[in-house]
């Protein structure tokens, strides 16, 4: 099996939709002996931030001496990224031959009306579980990939969970309210497995409070048993002091931009608390440099150019939120074009009017395109979206052209913003880098 043959065969599951639900990735995981049960690991679920706090822990454990599985989903440019070893994707040959290995097995299975077919996420945590323990690796951090309670991910035993930000997002699955969510959500939690939980709304806390307790979970909040101080923000990152319980304040720059970053960098200085005292441990050198050379691409992720660029996968009301004080904090009054697009599953009038309230007068046009995806919502539909707030709008449905004339057109006092969907972002960046 070709590279292209095996990504050909993981994304034909995509017919058989989303099925929230543990029982058959149980079944499957059994019939390859149990991979997920081979190594340590660390489970995180939330809104936004899964990523960003995923990379950091991952980074600061490298830097340590480990080495450290990552699956994350979903990917910027290439489906290889979501199955990363100390940051490196899986190699395109290595992933066909697991895709060649797996397929008869998950066929057979198929046939099995108490199994049936397993989803296209299955799949890829399947490939992921497999794949770490055939390296033989020394930490695994899995992200949900929606919810946390029937995700697929949630068949591990790790030695601690974390909760990132939880915002409205996926209601369509998880529920119509933030309680809602956050009882899918607090779903990771398990029997006396630390919990480390980033700052959230009193309600979403109240429900990840009262699992723990019922389930004898240590519990570490960002805000009291993990502090920090953002001390400054600016295009070198993201200072800030970090203070575990009692023990002295630490100062760290972390490379990733934007103040909300820093609660993210919260939640994993707990998680990496938890996985010193479980006989993982690290040195104050490791955390300095892992903090300092940490990357996540995508995310408020600046290219100097020229022309000057900004890359942000934005896709909800939460995260243009974070966008639009990032904007503001990093070029505060540098005037901004953006290029715009979406998904059709997502509240498209309202993630333009937050953008625009956000940036005011500093945003002189937006260039509105299609995501190279079938789900994308129409260029037409963005356009009238920010046409109704009275910002001048460019309509190119084609990505590559949108992006060229943008560029091409960009004065160079301005920003370009290129948002509103990690497959956009995912699609343009390697023509943006130049890859």
């Amino acid at each position: 099996m070709t590279y292209e043959q095996a990504l050909a065969y993981i994304h034909s599951r995509n017919k058989f939709g989303i099925k929230l639900g543990l029982d058959r990735m149980r079944a499957l995981l059994a019939l390859f002996g149990n991979p997920h049960q081979k190594y340590p690991a660390l489970h995180i679920a939330g809104t936004n931030g899964k990523g960003s706090t995923t990379a950091i822990v991952r980074t600061v454990m490298e830097k340590a001496g480990y080495k450290v599985g990552s699956f994350t989903s979903p990917h910027l440019s290439s489906y290889c990224e979501r199955l990363s070893i100390n940051g490196r994707p899986i190699q395109p040959a290595r992933l066909a031959a697991l895709v060649s290995e797996v397929q008869p097995v998950l066929e057979e299975a198929a046939l099995d009306p108490e199994i049936s077919h397993p989803t296209e996420f299955e799949v890829g945590t399947l490939l992921a579980f497999k794949y770490f323990a055939e390296e033989q690796v020394d930490l695994a951090i899995f992200e949900v990939g929606m919810g946390g309670r029937l995700d697929a991910t949630n068949v591990i035993t790790p030695l601690a969970c974390g909760i990132t930000h939880i915002a409205l997002d996926h209601q369509e699955y998880l529920g119509p309210d933030l309680v809602s969510i956050a009882k899918e959500k607090a779903g990771i939690i398990k029997h006396k497995c630390p919990v480390v939980v980033a700052p959230q709304e009193p309600e979403v806390f109240a429900v990840f409070e009262s699992t723990a307790n019922a389930l004898k979970a240590p519990l570490y909040a960002v805000g009291q048993a993990i502090n920090y101080e953002v001390t400054r923000v600016d295009l070198t990152g993201t200072y800030l002091q970090l203070q575990w319980e009692e023990e002295e304040a630490l100062s760290l720059r972390l490379n990733l931009f934007g103040a909300h970053q820093a609660a993210n960098a919260a939640v994993a200085f707990g998680l990496l608390q938890v996985l010193k005292a479980k006989g993982l441990s690290w040195s104050a050198s490791a955390l300095e440099e892992g903090f300092a050379t940490v990357t996540w691409p995508g995310r408020l992720e600046y290219l100097p150019g020229p022309p000057s660029i900004l890359l942000d996968g934005a896709h909800n009301i939460d995260g243009v939120n974070m966008l639009g004080q990032g904007i503001n904090c990093l070029f505060p009054d540098r005037p901004v074009q953006a290029l715009i697009g979406s998904l059709n599953n997502r509240p498209v009038e309202e993630l333009a009017a937050l953008f625009v309230s956000s940036l005011g007068h500093n945003l002189k046009q937006v260039y509105a395109t299609t995501v190279p995806d079938p789900k994308a919502a129409s260029a037409a539909r963005i356009t009238q979206a920010f046409q109704k707030h009275g910002v001048k709008t460019v309509e190119i449905p084609e990505p590559t052209t949108a992006l060229a004339t943008a560029q091409q057109n960009l004065p160079p006092e301005e920003l370009l913003v290129v948002a509103g969907s990690l497959y956009l972002v995912g699609a343009l960046r390697p023509l943006i880098i130049g890859v």
